[in-house]
């Protein structure tokens, strides 16, 4: 039966084995059967007076038997980011296809409540998973709230291809790598610069993992082949989407290279267009009440074998003394030197000009003087950054961004 079939998650659930272990977290886990009968549990004593609940339960456990005990009935479940929490939302007009709310990150601002349908994550499981390597053999380990889309879409993939979800909220490399050792984990779905934490900490390579998934961020046939120095025998996927839009592109290892702009071919049933150098999607597994083809705002361009090329978003051009200079590849030129570990680039108006502000995370020492003199080599006058601002590590978000509203604070 195909996933999009059943009439809402907790059916689709009760459809998969129940003896099967369907979630472990830090302190509980569930087989199918235990989550179904816990969520039905939780159906039936429920309130639904409400159009819609934010769920602001701590744990992944909680949030998720929430989620499919609200899905598919009158009061829509919305999972609230932290930044949500501290925001006031008045939820108006609610689409009548709509089974859930989701947040965006807000990473550059207050987050955005949109409304999905069942079928436009459901219809699109099937896709996802192949690309994936996803299936009922699947043992996936994952990191962090499911206030994060991502986490949330991954979470219930896998769960309707009968697999399991080994899950913490801690942000602890070594604890992960004792979860994926304990549960013979043969998948991990981790941001880049998580995933990049794992070989620090790792002193044997791991030949169970088979894929590894990832998304949110660039990454490059360095860094790819830096996981596949700890994982041999993995094969990495790394996507581009969106909360708007689900997922968009996607590249295999074997195909990324130096260049970071290259974020892969579209999904099956995805069409990209760029006019004026900005990326519009056709995809039928949209947020309700927004038209086709769609503009993220994110510049790129195709190349002639079909891969889209990530350019930035188009708030990511300053004008800089007239001239037009990318924030995005100011960034890529730092984290290209050597002892660069993370950087983020905004502008900020000094007098009558606009000049750059650079947020630097390094493991070496670098004085300002240093990086300009290293940034001519790959940047004109006009692009090199007036001042930099050294930290241990960069502020991020749930979703694993760049929370860009703190640097922007700081940078004043």
């Amino acid at each position: 039966m195909a996933y999009g079939a059943y009439p809402d998650y907790l059916a689709m659930l009760a459809a998969q084995p129940q003896e099967k272990m369907a979630l472990v977290d830090d302190a509980v886990s569930f087989t199918y059967g235990e989550l179904v009968q816990a969520a039905r549990s939780l159906r039936a004593g429920a309130d639904f007076s409400q159009p819609a609940m934010f769920i602001h339960e701590d744990t992944i456990a909680g949030q998720l038997l929430q989620f499919v005990a609200y899905s598919g009935t009158a009061t829509r479940p919305i999972i609230a980011t932290e930044l949500s929490k501290k925001q006031h939302f008045e939820v108006k007009e609610i689409p009548s296809r709509a089974c859930m709310g989701v947040m965006t990150s807000g990473s550059t601002g207050k987050s955005k409540l949109l409304w999905r349908d069942y079928h436009s994550w459901a219809d699109f499981f099937p896709e996802q998973n192949r690309v994936f390597g996803v299936d009922d053999s699947t043992i996936i380990f994952c990191q962090g709230s499911l206030a994060f889309t991502g986490n949330l879409n991954i979470y219930m993939g896998v769960l309707a291809a009968g697999g399991t979800l080994i899950v913490t909220e801690k942000f602890r490399p070594k604890h992960w790598l004792e979860f994926i050792h304990q549960y013979d984990v043969n998948t991990i779905y981790l941001i880049p610069s998580k995933l990049l934490l794992l070989p620090k900490f790792m002193s044997e390579p791991n030949e169970q993992i088979r894929s590894i998934i990832s998304g949110s961020q660039t990454m490059g046939r360095q860094e790819a082949d830096k996981l596949l120095g700890v994982f041999p025998v993995a094969e990495i996927t790394l996507y581009y989407g969106a909360s708007e839009l689900n997922y968009i592109t996607y590249i295999k290892d074997k195909d990324m290279t130096e260049d970071h702009t290259v974020i892969g071919k579209p999904f099956a049933g995805v069409e990209i267009t760029i006019h004026q150098e900005e990326i519009f999607i056709n995809t039928p597994y949209h947020v309700e009440e927004i038209a086709m083809p769609f503009s993220l705002k994110d510049r790129g361009y195709l190349d002639e074998h079909g891969l889209l090329h990530f350019l930035g978003r188009t708030d990511d051009i300053c004008n800089v003394n007239g001239r037009k200079v990318s924030s995005v590849k100011v960034a890529a030129a730092l984290t290209d030197l050597p002892g660069v570990v993370e950087a983020a680039v905004l502008s900020k108006h000094v007098g009558d000009a606009d000049v750059l502000v650079a947020f630097v995370a390094a493991s070496a020492s670098f004085s300002k003087q240093e990086l300009v003199k290293l940034l001519r080599e790959s940047l004109e006058d006009y692009e090199l950054p007036k001042q930099f601002v050294f930290l241990e590590s960069l502020p991020r978000n749930e979703s694993g961004k760049i929370d860009k509203l703190a640097l922007q604070s700081w940078r004043e």
